[in-house]
């Protein structure tokens, strides 16, 4: 695990009062659809802060839950013309932090259908079919037309999800793990280009830079199918899937500076 930045705890407690002065908005719904993914990212870079800190996955698991359970309630109130699945990112926070029934809230109110000339259809047949598989009981039928036209929009192009949404269908821990690895790996190398053209601002770089929370996501996912997994993967140590300690209160994220 890459060491944090001294300025580590500054990125946690500003990340956490940003998200703070926005709960209001969150709330009564009364925020746009980037304003929500920001107070999102705000939890997330609290969160893995928190673990880089504490050296114990509660804080992670506590700000990831809320991330995802704020956003299914965001998601039940927003007109069906603003959503967006492919960016639906708060629903891997959901199952990051082994809140499976938060991810299933966001998956019954994303929208289902993909948004021409906004997102990429791969982006969005990703996202739809691990919903899909996992939280809407779609039967394997309709996750295998998914796969098939996930892999007729790739057009020859690869793409290691695809390999692991197949693996993941099939409980294949062999082509998971090493569809996984790949996943990781390509994500290291894009954060060490973001870093080196600066597009990435400081806090970013020392929380959601250095853990893979959709990484984090796909392991839970595998561990949900009864696959074996590995210890530690690049981005996904083995302290931040330690059980959180309790539960986390599904309305939490309407009490941020409260604990459970």
């Amino acid at each position: 695990m890459t060491l944090p930045s001294e300025f580590l705890p500054v990125f946690v407690h500003n990340a956490l009062g940003d998200a703070t002065e926005m709960l209001p908005a969150v709330r009564v719904g009364k925020v746009p659809w980037r304003k929500m993914l920001e107070f999102c990212e705000h939890l997330r870079i609290a969160g893995i802060g928190s673990l880089f800190l504490e050296g114990t996955s509660e804080g992670l698991l506590r700000r990831l839950s809320q991330s995802g359970r704020a956003f299914g309630h965001f998601l039940a109130s927003v007109p069906e013309a603003s959503k967006r699945t492919s960016q639906c990112a708060p629903f891997f926070d959901s199952v990051a932090a082994d809140d499976f029934e938060g991810a299933a809230q966001v998956a019954r109110h994303a929208s289902r259908k993909w948004v021409q000339g906004v997102e990429y259809e791969e982006d969005f047949l990703f996202v739809e079919l691990l919903m899909q598989h996992f939280f809407l009981g779609a039967d394997l039928a309709r996750c295998q037309a998914l796969l098939a036209r996930y892999e007729q929009t790739l057009q020859g192009a690869d793409d290691v999800r695809w390999g692991i949404c197949k693996a993941l269908l099939e409980a294949d821990a062999k082509a998971f793990d090493a569809g996984l690895e790949i996943f990781l790996s390509e994500c290291n190398d894009r954060l060490k280009r973001q870093v080196k053209r600066e597009l990435l601002l400081p806090e970013a770089a020392t929380t959601v830079g250095q853990l893979s929370v959709e990484g984090l996501a796909l392991v839970r996912l595998a561990e949900r199918k009864g696959l074996p997994t590995q210890e530690d993967y690049l981005h996904v140590p083995s302290i931040a899937r330690e059980p959180f300690p309790g539960a986390v209160q599904p309305d939490s994220w309407q009490h941020l500076n409260e604990e459970d």
